[in-house]
């Protein structure tokens, strides 16, 4: 059973890949046709390439699926979204398989930790999408930089050109704090940088001048401030989870490194 689902997220894996493909020429341009194809790609090839390492794989693989997913469901390329979707239950399945032996390795509280900075860490991604995998960026974003991010924080409307570099910007720092702290990979610096962006992105966006209730017109600071409050933990030492890159790969006993990393070195766990 365990060696066999990963064959299922290869198959389904594939049929995203096929489904990107057959897509071509309905995309907004190339930069989107070549992002969507390659991801999709990955799909397949992670579960292939790490299938003897059963976190790794599942972790690459729900990367790849996510930013897949999210990319085609926010600019309405609904058939590689759906068909690429199939792969999230062969995912499930993985999941229950990864957490089911780093409870009986490490235990519930390890465990549980790993999903959660799991699930904080990758939901970056569904944010940094629509700022660097598409050809073209959504006007209505293009406008909020101008006009909300240009008047708060500059005093004056933005030109085009700037919105747009301030909309990269942000979806890079996503991405690399959905990398760092989804993977477990130097999670004290990844918290440390989503923290940071949180915290410039709810001031540049003026949430505090409209109140706290985020279902307020214009969105109060609930929200963000909230997604601050669960990066912030991943500040502390050993708060990553055993589930993480920073215990596969030990970088707890890595010079210098060893500062970043999620997992305290003096723990007797490291295989």
């Amino acid at each position: 059973m365990k060696s066999r689902i990963y064959y299922l997220t290869i198959l389904t894996g594939l049929v995203s890949f096929i489904s990107a493909i057959a897509y071509i020429g309905q995309y907004d341009g190339v930069w989107s046709m070549v992002v969507m194809i390659i991801f999709s790609l990955l799909i397949p090839l992670s579960a292939w390439l790490w299938r003897k390492n059963r976190l790794i794989s599942f972790m690459l693989t729900l990367f790849f699926t996510v930013i897949v997913v999210r990319n085609a469901d926010q600019h309405d390329w609904s058939q590689v979204g759906w068909l690429t979707a199939i792969t999230f239950i062969p995912l499930l399945i993985q999941a229950a398989i990864v957490f089911r032996e780093g409870i009986e390795k490490y235990g519930t509280q390890e465990a549980a930790l790993s999903f959660f900075r799991m699930f904080v860490g990758f939901n970056f991604l569904t944010h940094c999408t629509e700022k660097l995998f598409r050809s073209s960026h959504d006007a209505g974003l293009v406008s909020f930089f101008q006009n909300v991010v240009g008047m708060h924080t500059f005093g004056t409307v933005l030109s085009e050109n700037f919105a747009v570099t301030l909309i990269v910007i942000g979806g890079l720092v996503e991405l690399t704090s959905a990398i760092l702290i989804g993977f477990g990979l130097l999670t004290r610096a990844g918290a440390f940088i989503a923290a940071l962006y949180l915290v410039a992105a709810e001031v540049m966006s003026g949430h505090f001048g409209i109140g706290y209730t985020w279902m307020m017109p214009g969105g109060g600071w609930e929200f963000p401030f909230f997604y601050f409050m669960v990066t912030l933990p991943f500040l502390l030492p050993n708060s990553a989870g055993q589930l993480s890159l920073d215990h596969e790969w030990k970088l707890a006993f890595q010079p210098f490194l060893n500062l970043f990393s999620g997992v305290d070195a003096r723990l007797n766990d490291f295989d």
